[in-house]
């Protein structure tokens, strides 16, 4: 399975390109992954940077992919026409019968949990992975910046809904205070730490760095 998959080529970003002209396929066959063994896509909510990359060209880049994304999200963009958003690439998914999406908060496969954060986007998910007694929650954009997760309750102008966003923040990150899961930012300079009574904290800096906060 996959969580997100980034900008893709939407202008003028086209990160893979970059100094290097190196491509995504050429990235994931440099870390041993098999696009078409990838069975299960999961789009944590519906903006570019996030989903643009569901496309290679003229044919899905995950090819045997089911892709899941909230309906919310796909419903809410396709009537705002907001052009920084994947609409485009949703409908042709669906087309070849390739797009799940049942809003329902559920196991999508084994170890592999969506669960609706909604404010950022009215179909905003976070994901969790499960193994053993280990939890790591993947937050999308449900926060930017490390402050957030000191003051959770915080409105942000980065939600589409700041105030239902505000509440999912709290939900969520309360929980993984709570119960000690690894918590993962894609925003976040160092996406992976843990939060707890002073916000966040970084799972380990670098071999001979300095913890941050």
């Amino acid at each position: 399975a996959a969580i997100d998959t980034g900008v893709g080529a939407y202008p003028p970003f086209q990160p893979w390109a970059g100094r290097s002209g190196r491509t995504a396929e050429a990235a994931y066959e440099e870390l041993g992954v098999d696009l078409t063994e990838v069975g299960f896509v999961v789009l944590s909510h519906l903006h570019a940077d996030h989903a643009g990359g569901t496309w290679a060209g003229e044919a899905p880049r995950f090819p045997n992919a089911r892709v899941v994304l909230h309906g919310d999200d796909l419903s809410f963009f396709a009537e705002q026409h907001e052009p920084y958003a994947a609409v485009s690439e949703m409908d042709r998914l669906r087309e070849l019968g390739l797009l799940d999406l049942d809003p329902a908060d559920r196991t999508v496969a084994p170890g592999l949990r969506v669960v609706h954060t909604p404010g950022h986007t009215p179909g905003h998910r976070s994901i969790v992975l499960e193994a053993g007694d280990d939890r790591v929650v993947i937050t999308g954009d449900l926060l930017h910046v490390p402050i957030q997760a000191a003051h959770p309750d915080w409105p942000s102008s980065h939600d589409v809904d700041p105030e239902t966003g505000a509440v999912s923040r709290a939900t969520l990150l309360g929980r993984a205070a709570r119960e000690g899961w690894l918590v993962g930012v894609p925003h976040f300079a160092r996406p992976f730490g843990r939060v707890d009574e002073r916000g966040w904290r970084s799972a380990g800096p670098p071999e001979g760095g300095a913890e941050a906060s």
